[in-house]
Formats: structure tokens, C-alpha cells, sequence
């Protein structure tokens, strides 16, 4: 049984401020940025989903019950919404039974990249994140999470870092580990998941799958939004660049 979960319960101003739905539901390509990626975890073969939801999350469950999907959705409540991303993830922590992906409500990303991440081999006590090379690809580097490696095995991760190799992707595959890292970083201002990485980090539990070339965007501005559109138009619904694998092939090791 292959689980992820999806953090969906910030406010997500920078990009729908003004609005009155929650950011999970912009569209981009005609389809909101969370049918996307569940869209997503369908053609990875990922049987059943945690919503995290919060900030208008009664609005984003309504949102969804128009679509139909093939895997199972559960939705999980945190009124600590203003706290950092890894509060969010605590949430959830009942349905980590296991290794159990992890992404943001707001991050695009072709097959190719899941299935390199769906394919790194992972021990029991590891969380692996997928990870960018190109950082001059990367727009909007002021807020991107950077992440200095040895290997593939993280030192240091933060949005200011000034010294790293590479750009966290937002795909993760997390075991209890990263849980239990998070409660012991958690405290009344809430926890950060890259506190939670850090702890692993430390420990060197902390791996990284290189994603190549592979496509993504993390949809967090209007630019951002613009340029989600133009990659959308350009590589179709699954951003698969001409000749690339698909990601069953890719996690197949073909």
C-alpha cells in the first residue's frame, strides 16, 4: 500500500491574497494546483492520501468533491495553521505507518522526478528528498529552500543558507523518523520541517535523490504561476519533457 500525504493548510498569500479560496484551489492550466497533484500520485500508483488542511479547508474539501480519483482521501485538520509547515506534518503523524511520501499542495512536478525519488533505496530510519543540481535554473532562489550534501546525504538545509549544492524539489519519502525528529524540535511557536531534516541531517538519516533534469516549479507567487502556465503549455499536464522516462519505468530501474 504506497501512502503520501499533501500539506494544504497554509494561507498562501503571496499568491491568491485578495481571494476568497484557499491557495490549494488556484488553477493553473484550467485545473486547480491540488487536482494536480493528486492527478500526480495516481499515475505513481499511490493508493491512499492525507490532506493536511487548514486555513479554508472546509472550502478546499468542497472544492475537491467534484473531482473524482482513484485513490482514497483523508483529510486531517490543524488549527495551528500560522505555525511553521512541520506542525502541519505532525498532524498527520498517525499515517506514517511506514515509508509514505511527502509534498506540498503547491509544488508541480513531472513523473520522471517521483520516480527517481519513488526509486532510491531507503532504510527504515531515512527520509530521502528530491533534489535540484540546476540551481540556475531556479527563479526565484531568494525562497527557495537550498541544501549543502556530502554525497547523498544532507549537511545543512535553509532558505538562507550561503553556502549549498542544491534546491529542495518539496517531494520527499519520509519514515517515523522524521516524526519523531519533528516532536523533539517542536515547541510552542510550532516546527519547521527543515528542523525536522536538520535533526536527521545530524544523525546522517538525511539522503537526497538527484532529479536530474526533470521538471518542477513550486506555484508560491504570481510570476511563478505565469511561468507554471507557460511549462504546463509547453510539456503537457505531466510536464514530461520529450524523451524522458516515465515514472513507473524510472522506479522499475529501466
Amino acid at each position: 500500500m504506497n501512502r503520501a500525504i499533501i500539506l494544504a493548510a497554509g494561507k498562501g498569500t503571496r499568491l491568491v491574497k485578495g481571494f476568497d479560496f484557499p491557495k490549494p484551489l488556484k488553477r493553473v492550466g484550467g485545473v486547480p494546483l491540488i487536482v494536480r497533484v493528486l492527478r500526480s500520485l495516481e499515475r505513481a500508483h499511490v493508493d491512499e492520501v492525507a490532506i493536511v488542511v487548514g486555513y479554508l479547508g472546509d472550502e478546499l474539501m468542497r472544492g475537491l468533491e467534484r473531482y473524482h480519483f482513484r485513490l482514497s482521501l483523508e483529510f486531517i485538520q490543524n488549527d495551528e495553521y500560522d505555525k511553521p509547515n512541520g506542525t502541519s506534518l505532525l498532524k498527520a503523524r498517525d499515517f506514517v505507518k511506514g515509508p509514505t511520501y511527502l509534498m506540498m499542495s503547491d509544488h508541480l512536478w513531472s513523473d520522471e522526478l517521483f520516480g527517481r525519488v519513488a526509486a532510491f533505496p531507503l532504510a527504515h530510519d531515512e527520509t530521502v528528498l528530491g533534489v535540484d543540481r540546476a540551481i540556475d535554473r531556479c527563479f526565484d532562489l531568494d525562497d527557495a529552500t537550498k541544501v549543502r550534501i556530502e554525497g547523498d546525504r544532507v549537511v545543512e538545509i535553509g532558505k538562507e543558507l550561503t553556502r549549498y549544492d542544491v534546491i529542495d524539489t518539496g517531494v520527499f519519502r519520509i519514515t517515523p523518523a522524521l516524526i519523531e525528529a519533528l516532536d523533539r524540535a517542536d515547541g510552542p511557536e510550532g516546527v519547521s520541517l527543515s528542523q525536522g531534516v536538520g535533526a536527521l541531517a545530524a544523525a546522517g538519516k538525511m539522503r537526497v535523490a538527484d532529479v536530474g533534469d526533470a521538471t518542477w516549479i513550486d506555484v508560491d507567487t504570481p510570476r511563478a504561476h505565469q511561468i507554471a502556465e507557460q511549462l504546463i503549455k509547453r510539456f503537457g499536464d505531466q510536464l514530461r519533457v520529450p524523451g524522458h522516462l516515465p515514472a513507473a519505468q524510472m522506479a522499475a530501474g529501466a
